[in-house]
């Protein structure tokens, strides 16, 4: 009997832990949640370990998209890595280390991940703008033009792109 107790009020103990790390878990894929939560959140789901290998992608590429939102590039990128590490073909993960990278003002690098986006998701429009921009740091004037064009062939609505080409001179 005695040990049936035990466990029992250990089990009971254990349960506002449990309910804390579900928060947390719902925060890393959560619209809502800020960048700290995000952190936390995604931080929780990793440590638990049992997540497949697409899930523990998605959540080191979520904790790498709030910390380049935090401006904490070099874990940005780290978790950019391991995303891909967990999956080669995840395009976005590509993307958002490219926008960790290019924080950093590496933008050799950064044009190099958001071209893999583009040649894993030949339509993704936001490693399309997000090159351009790169390119237009660079004085690339023609690229960036190409890029933000594309970036409105695949997204028609994306604002930034228009202006962006208003900015350089050119129409959309």
């Amino acid at each position: 009997m005695r040990p049936v107790l035990t466990s029992l009020i250990l089990a009971l103990l254990a349960l506002p832990a449990w309910a804390q790390t579900q928060q947390q878990s719902d925060w890393c894929s959560s619209p809502h949640a800020s960048d700290d939560q995000k952190v936390a959140g995604c931080t929780a789901r990793i440590q638990l370990g049992r997540e497949a290998a697409a899930t523990l992608a998605a959540d080191y590429n979520n904790r790498g998209a709030a910390y380049t939102a935090k401006r904490l590039y070099d874990q940005a990128i780290a978790d950019g890595t391991h995303a891909i590490t967990f999956e080669p073909d995840y395009a976005q993960a590509y993307n958002n280390r490219g926008n960790a990278y290019a924080g950093k003002g590496l933008y050799d690098r950064a044009i190099a991940d958001y071209s893999q986006a583009i040649a894993l998701n030949p339509d993704y429009a936001r490693a399309y703008f997000n090159r351009g921009a790169v390119y237009s740091g660079k004085g690339l004037r023609d690229r960036a033009i190409a890029d933000y064009r594309a970036a409105l062939a695949g997204e028609p609505g994306m604002t930034k792109a228009n202006e962006a080409l208003i900015q350089l001179g050119a129409t959309p």
